[in-house]
């Protein structure tokens, strides 16, 4: 049963490609800190998302897609 309460909306594209950043950079290992690759994963994939009708889910899918980059070392890797 819910009580009511939604997720936030997400306010732009470019508030969610600042909260993927921060939050894949807390995941990633000390060896892909600060890759330049990471970066534009999380451009790439939140702004392809980012035309769905249905935002509050942009951020979750987003963060799911670059994990599986981070684990394969690699945005290229074509596993996601």
């Amino acid at each position: 049963m819910t009580n009511g309460q939604v997720a936030p909306r997400p306010g732009s594209c470019e508030a969610v490609i600042q909260s993927v950043r921060r939050e894949a950079a807390k995941e990633c290992p000390p060896e892909l800190a600060g890759a330049p690759w990471i970066d534009r994963c999380v451009e790439d994939v939140v702004t392809e998302l980012w035309p769905s009708p249905v935002k509050s889910f942009v951020p979750l899918l987003a963060m799911r897609h670059v994990r599986c980059c981070i684990q394969a070392g690699s945005c290229d890797c074509g596993e996601c």
